[in-house]
C-alpha cells in the first residue's frame, strides 16, 4: 500500500470499467486516455456513482470474485470440488500457496482489493468534504453508505484470507487497514484492533443507508433499478453480522442478522425471498433459478460469465474443471439419507456427456438468471442466528435451520428440536457444505473461524500455513507487513 505518484488522477471508471496495474505500489500510477483530475471528476455528483461503478465492476472481473475470489481459488480451498492432480488448480487444492501460480493469484488478489479499497477512498474523502444537500434524492447517503461498507466488505474478506482468525489469535497482526489515498505506509494493528475498524466502517455505512431507498420507497426498484447490485442496507446488516460473529461477539451478530431475518418475517419492502417452489417444477434450465438469485442481497453482474462458468463448470473445462464427484456430491447432500430432492443438490447438478456438473452458475441461452454471482445470500443471516442461539436456545436455533430447510425442498425431513448444541452445531456444518458450493470459500471460512482440525476432502492438517494467506512478498519487504 505504497504510492509513488506526484499528482493523483482517477480513472474513470464507468467507461474504462478497471486497471490492471503490476504492482500494489501503483495502484493509480498509470494515464489512460480516460483519467481526469480529481477535483473534475467529483465536482458533479455523477462522477460519485462512476466511481462506485467502477469499483463493482472491478470487483467482478477474474482477479477478483468473477473467479479467484469466487468460484476458482478461493473456493478450492474449502474443497467441495474434487480438482485434478494436473489441472490449475492442483496447488490451491494442496494449500501449497507458495508455488509460483498460487503466489500470481494471491498477490492479484491482494492487490485488486486494495486498489479498489484506493479507490473507495478517494470517493470517500471526496464525499466526506461535499455539500450533502448538492446531490439529489437520497444519492449522498447512498453513495456515502455503499462506500464504506464496501471498504469495510473488502477488509473483511482480506482479513478472512490473510490474518488469523480472532478465536485464534486476537493479538496477531491484521492486515493494513486503509483509510486514506496517500503515499505513507499504512501500519498494521492486531487481529482485534483491525476487527473493529471494520465494524466501525460498517456502522457509518449502516446509519447512511437507513436512506437506502429499499427502505424508505413502496416501489423498492425506484432508485438504481434492483438494489441488490449495489451494497444496500440489508447487505450493510449481513456483513455486520458476518463480522461480528468473526469477531466472537455473537449479541451483535445475532442482532443484525435478525435485521435480515425479521425484515422477511414481517414481508417488509426487500429485495429478497425465498427461492418458490413453482420456480423448482420448470423444465427448462432457462426458466430455472438455479442459483436462487431471489435469494441474494449482495450479487454482482460478472462480464463474460459465459466463458468463466461453462468452462470451469462443465466437461470442456478438463483438468481445470470445478466440481464436486458424484461420490462428494452425495456425501454433501446426504443422499443416502433420502436429501436427493434438496434443490440444492436435485437442480443445482445435470449432465453434460456422462458426468453431472455444477451448474448452479451456468450462463444458460435466453436464461433468465445469467451472469449474476452472489457475494452475500440471505441463508446466511439464519445460520449465523441459529449459531448464536445454540446454547441459550436450541429450539429456536432449530426452528431457524429448519426454515432453511423446508425452503429447500426438506419438509419432509426436519430436524428434532431436542438437538443438543453440539448436535446443532453440527448441522450447522452440514448446511454451510450444502448452501456454499461455488460460493467465494464460505466453507473453508467457516473451518477457519471454528479453527477446524479437519477439513473433509483433504488429508492435510489445518493450521496457520492452511488457514492463513502469505502477504505478498513486495508487502512484506517494502511495508515491513507480517502475518
Amino acid at each position: 500500500m505504497i504510492m509513488n505518484t506526484k499528482h493523483i488522477f482517477l480513472t474513470l471508471w464507468a467507461i474504462i470499467g478497471t486497471m490492471a496495474l503490476a504492482s500494489c505500489n501503483d495502484w493509480l500510477d498509470v494515464e489512460p486516455k480516460s483519467q481526469i483530475k480529481e477535483e473534475k471528476q467529483f465536482s458533479r455528483e455523477g462522477g460519485y456513482k462512476d466511481q462506485l461503478t467502477g469499483v463493482y465492476t472491478a470487483m467482478a472481473t477474474p482477479q477478483m470474485y468473477g473467479l479467484n475470489m469466487g468460484i476458482g481459488f478461493v473456493e478450492v480451498l474449502s474443497h467441495s470440488y474434487n480438482v485434478s492432480a494436473n489441472g490449475k488448480w492442483r496447488y490451491a487444492n494442496d494449500f501449497n500457496y507458495t508455488q509460483s501460480t498460487s503466489k500470481s493469484t494471491i498477490n492479484e488478489i491482494w492487490r485488486n482489493t486494495y486498489n479498489c479499497i484506493a479507490n473507495l477512498n478517494i470517493l470517500i474523502r471526496n464525499i466526506d468534504k461535499a455539500d450533502s444537500t448538492s446531490f439529489t434524492a437520497n444519492h449522498y447517503h447512498l453513495y456515502r453508505g455503499e462506500a464504506y461498507g464496501l471498504r469495510a466488505f473488502l477488509h473483511l474478506d482480506l482479513m478472512r484470507l490473510f490474518a488469523a482468525a480472532p478465536g485464534t489469535d486476537a493479538q496477531a497482526m491484521g492486515v493494513p487497514y486503509v483509510t486514506e489515498y496517500a503515499t505513507s505506509v499504512v501500519p498494521q494493528k492486531s487481529v482485534k484492533e483491525t476487527m473493529q475498524l471494520i465494524i466501525n466502517d460498517l456502522l457509518t455505512a449502516h446509519q447512511e443507508l437507513s436512506h437506502d431507498s429499499l427502505l424508505l420507497s413502496k416501489d423498492r426498484y425506484q432508485f438504481r433499478a434492483d438494489r441488490t447490485c449495489y451494497f444496500n442496507y440489508y447487505a450493510c446488516a449481513l456483513t455486520l453480522a458476518r463480522a461480528y460473529l468473526w469477531a466472537g461477539d455473537k449479541t451483535n451478530a445475532l442482532k443484525y442478522a435478525n435485521e435480515v431475518i425479521h425484515a422477511l418475517d414481517e414481508k417488509m419492502n426487500i429485495p429478497f425471498s425465498w427461492i418458490d417452489y413453482t420456480n423448482m417444477q420448470q423444465t427448462g434450465l432457462n426458466e430455472l433459478d438455479m442459483a436462487f438469485s431471489c435469494e441474494h442481497i449482495f450479487h454482482l453482474t460478472v462480464n463474460n460469465w459465459e466463458d468463466i462458468a461453462n468452462y470451469y463448470f462443465a466437461k470442456k473445462g478438463g483438468d481445470d474443471v470445478l466440481n464436486p464427484s458424484d461420490a462428494t456430491q452425495q456425501d454433501i447432500y446426504e443422499v443416502s439419507r433420502g436429501f436427493g430432492n434438496d434443490y440444492r443438490y436435485l437442480k443445482g447438478y445435470t449432465m453434460d456427456g456422462d458426468t453431472k456438473y455444477l451448474c448452479k452458475f451456468w450462463h444458460v441461452e435466453g436464461g433468465k438468471y445469467n451472469d449474476l454471482y452472489p457475494l452475500l445470500r440471505m441463508s446466511e443471516a439464519w445460520y449465523i442466528a441459529a449459531e448464536c442461539l445454540e446454547d441459550s436456545e436450541p429450539e429456536k436455533a432449530v426452528e431457524l435451520l429448519n426454515e432453511v430447510r423446508e425452503n429447500r425442498n426438506l419438509k419432509l425431513f426436519p430436524l428434532d428440536s431436542s438437538l443438543t448444541p453440539q448436535q446443532i452445531q453440527q448441522e450447522i456444518y452440514k448446511e454451510y457444505r450444502k448452501e456454499f458450493v461455488g460460493e467465494g470459500g464460505q466453507l473453508f471460512f467457516y473451518y477457519k473461524r471454528r479453527n477446524a482440525q479437519q477439513i473433509a476432502g483433504t488429508a492435510v492438517k489445518p493450521g496457520k500455513s492452511v488457514y492463513v494467506l502469505p502477504i505478498p512478498e513486495n508487502d512484506v519487504e517494502f511495508g515491513g507487513y507480517d502475518n
